[in-house]
């Protein structure tokens, strides 16, 4: 078989996306919320040639039974600021900011998205996502819209920022500056978009920025994700527990896109990545149970709380789950929960304790631990094997794994052709190979 080559996306979760990553002795705590250290990872994630670096949005605190998690690192830094501070110390590698649609207006996002994508020179994605319950608190809303009021909206608020994006032509500025016009207002155009939720009437107060539209992302795995996504999503994050989940989800996404009228080879689907890398399987194995060692049993607790609504504090961590009890909880029966879910991902009779350490190496997507050569087969064999376009590569901790993966993964993928040995364009959607929308 033919080998592709792949693409890898860098998501930048604090210090590290295991949730005790913070604990590592080498773990960056005194100024990761400073400028110093996004630069570092910013450019650590470009010297490796990936593509580009993916910030999401946190807008609550995380909180179990009225108690914040306080043994847990905080990730709720404005991502547009994260991404202009990027964009100003990196130069090719492309910046993915998180935003809600849920509570955030047409404008403003535009107005956002166009003004960093002009600062970056082109390198900018939208992941779209629509909000939390828990975000509600903080926005003043006495009802959270539930889920299908919620993709309603958004596909209504994507609409309008479209229109906006495009209420420029890509020739409006002319610098005239003999015959003293700035730009051409023949080529501006007002809005008129009134949609269920939204109504734009303006043109945008930026011009059309370099790649037109920023690239589109969403995360859909559910039916409603996987229909929200096919409409206008370019790239789509992804949970794949098998190759051959992830061929499935690929022919049904593409599918779906072709229903409605777009090229099913307009989108890309990346599945979330968890690597541990060791010189021997044993070193990455050591690495492994010492990140496990770091969780601390609070943290255990409060996931628990989490994720099954329940009260385990009365429970020891070592004893298998009281599946009895959860499944006669609210939480079980209610349908409105992911109880059910959780309650599947259990394996046999294993402690609480280990399936925390095990849910929090990767928070439920593909994991490894090998050496480089084998964290390289697996990669390949999912690209090859047509499960996905690339990953979003999760480092246990950052900027050690990290920079582990940069410099042992990525010259064995190089070496087989299998990734880029430079960048080739300028913009993020020459990258990711995605044409340019007309305007």
């Amino acid at each position: 078989m033919a080998t592709r080559k792949m693409h890898i996306l860098l998501w930048l979760q604090n210090l590290g996306h295991n949730l005790a990553a913070w604990r590592h002795p080498d773990s960056r705590t005194q100024d990761f919320l400073t400028v110093d250290y996004l630069r570092d990872v910013g450019r650590l994630a470009e010297s490796g040639k990936l593509d580009m670096v993916f910030i999401e949005d946190v807008m609550f605190t995380r909180e179990s039974g009225g108690r914040y998690f306080g043994e847990v690192s905080i990730n709720s830094m404005d991502p547009s600021i994260i991404i202009a501070a990027l964009s100003s110390v990196t130069e090719k590698i492309g910046l993915a900011a998180t935003y809600s649609t849920t509570y955030h207006e047409p404008e403003v996002l535009a107005r956002k998205f166009a003004t960093l994508d002009h600062l970056s020179k082109g390198r900018l994605a939208w992941n779209v996502v629509t909000s939390d319950p828990r975000v509600a608190r903080n926005f003043g809303a006495t009802l959270h819209p539930d889920k299908e009021l919620r993709y309603r909206k958004a596909a209504d608020t994507i609409a309008a920022i479209k229109a906006l994006f495009d209420s420029w032509r890509d020739d409006a500025l002319v610098f005239d500056q003999a015959g003293g016009r700035f730009y051409d207002p023949e080529k501006v155009r007002p809005v008129a978009h009134s949609g269920e939720f939204v109504r734009v009437q303006d043109a945008l107060g930026v011009p059309r920025s370099p790649q037109g539209h920023p690239v589109f992302i969403q995360a859909g795995m559910s039916e409603w994700g996987l229909d929200f996504a096919a409409s206008f999503a370019e790239a789509v994050f992804a949970s794949a527990k098998s190759l051959e989940l992830a061929r499935d989800y690929r022919t049904a996404l593409k599918q779906k896109v072709a229903d409605k009228g777009r090229d099913p080879d307009g989108i890309k689907i990346f599945p979330g990545f968890v690597p541990i890398v060791g010189s021997t399987e044993e070193e990455a194995r050591r690495k492994e149970a010492y990140f496990d060692s770091l969780v601390h049993p609070r943290a255990m607790l409060n996931l628990l709380r989490e994720q099954f609504h329940l009260d385990f504090s009365q429970h020891s961590l070592d004893d298998p789950f009281p599946i009895e009890t959860i499944m006669a909880s609210d939480g079980y029966t209610n349908g409105r929960t992911q109880v059910p879910h959780y309650l599947k991902a259990i394996r046999g009779q294993e402690s609480m304790a280990t399936y925390c350490r095990r849910y929090m190496r990767s928070l439920g997507h593909q994991y490894i631990v090998g050496t480089p050569e084998q964290v390289a087969d697996f990669m390949q064999g999912f690209v090859d094997g047509g499960g996905c376009d690339g990953f979003v590569l999760a480092p246990s901790h950052i900027p050690g794994e990290l920079k582990t993966f940069i410099e042992e993964v990525v010259p064995v993928l190089q070496k087989r052709g299998a990734f880029r040995q430079d960048y080739e364009g300028e913009t993020l959607r020459d990258h990711l190979g995605l044409s340019r929308p007309a305007s």
